[in-house]
């Protein structure tokens, strides 16, 4: 038989991760590829007891279908959150629960794009939000990312040209390359984007988790009519429960809730209000708060290992948060040849070639250091630090 797929299932391929995953099976591989979490920091017993807390007060409703746009207490919490932590004003009847925020990119997607609409992208992006719009059959706007955040001049350039309908960006911490734009450059990037008729997609799962007193406002506070603020519990509590949200004015809000109604009904009741208890049992700042501690440890330790085993020519972007490390090889050599030659010896990354639209063979690479031990941290760095040599020469 003769299978007639949509032609939009051509333009998505599988992510480069399920190669990745071949390599994961052998004991002795040292991971710093996936974008997972550390398990250490999931509050297993708090869950646990919120949990038991939930299926005894409300066990039979909880198992049952519930609203599409989510449990109330729980979309009231977010909104509080915004509040206490950047005096930003989101009404809850403005939040949409997802599963995970991947969903509410898929929901925006679908809301919006009709086949070759233009979506700006920071270069290089989230390899998941590319394969998104490649599966709406939109047609990609690059423009180059700074280490103190997108490049203003060509973001104004773009916008007068090509006119995309969106425009997609990570300014905190961002993956794959762990920028955080300035304050400096949000303020910049305001001022250019109010000037068009877009709508910004600002993906923030990694906020929360800095390592510095930095104070970064979001573009959603800055663009209010014109930003979805998209978020997410699977970096701060567990992936596992799959729930993110985004946050949209209420013309497209409707919109959104529509495109979730005929998608899935509604999120897992069950892990939202799992959630939602575990929130009103325990301490949100303090969990964070060593979940940051963690990480900083790690991202300073790989940090140390670079400087000491890397090659001079090598360069690492500055990281402030979140869980990635960017680096950057000298011109004409290819990370994608170099993952290869680093599997021989039991280390493996995320090349940049996903990261980027129509580029191969690039001289990036992603680093994880949040799910690495002490140990596999310094042994990986040392291991890498040998391939790219032997590559140099």
């Amino acid at each position: 038989m003769e299978y007639r797929f949509a032609r939009r299932s051509d333009r998505v391929e599988d992510s480069f991760i399920v190669e990745i995953f071949k390599y994961l099976q052998d004991k002795e591989m040292i991971s710093f590829s996936g974008g997972f979490p550390n398990p250490d920091s999931f509050p297993v017993d708090a869950l646990k007891a919120a949990s038991q807390k939930v299926f005894e007060s409300n066990g039979k409703n909880v198992l049952q279908y519930s609203q599409t746009e989510g449990y109330a207490p729980l979309r009231e919490f977010i909104s509080k959150r915004y509040k206490q932590v950047y005096d930003l004003d989101i009404p809850s009847d403005e939040i949409l629960i997802t599963s995970g925020s991947q969903q509410a990119l898929d929901f925006i997607a679908k809301t919006f794009l009709d086949p070759e609409d233009k979506v700006l992208i920071e270069e290089p992006s989230y390899l998941g939000a590319i394969q998104t719009f490649n599966s709406y059959e939109a047609d990609f706007i690059t423009i180059h990312l700074n280490e103190d955040g997108i490049d203003l001049v060509s973001l104004k350039e773009k916008l007068t040209h090509d006119q995309p309908k969106l425009i997609y960006v990570i300014p905190n911490f961002q993956n794959p390359s762990g920028v955080s734009y300035s304050e400096e450059n949000r303020k910049g990037f305001a001022e250019i984007v109010k000037q068009f008729n877009v709508i910004v997609i600002e993906d923030d799962p990694y906020g929360e988790l800095h390592f510095t007193d930095i104070k970064r406002t979001p573009l959603k506070k800055l663009l209010p009519d014109q930003t979805l603020l998209m978020g997410s519990f699977s970096k701060t509590i567990a992936p596992g429960l799959r729930l993110g949200w985004v946050c949209a004015p209420q013309a497209i809000y409707k919109k959104l809730f529509t495109s979730k109604e005929a998608s899935d009904l509604h999120s897992s009741n069950l892990d939202q209000q799992l959630i939602f208890q575990y929130l009103s049992d325990n301490d949100y700042d303090t969990h964070i708060a060593s979940i940051r501690t963690m990480y900083s440890a790690k991202k300073t330790q790989m940090e140390k290992a670079i400087d000491t085993y890397f090659p001079k020519s090598v360069k690492v972007y500055p990281c402030e948060g979140g869980m990635f490390l960017w680096v950057v090889l000298p011109e004409g050599m290819s990370s994608l040849d170099l993952f290869y030659e680093a599997v021989k010896e039991k280390v493996v990354f995320v090349p940049g070639d996903p990261f980027y639209v129509g580029r191969q063979h690039t001289n990036t690479f992603r680093l994880n250091f949040s799910n690495a031990s002490e140990k596999d941290i310094e042994e990986g760095i040392k291991r890498l630090a040998k391939v790219i040599e032997i590559n140099l020469k």
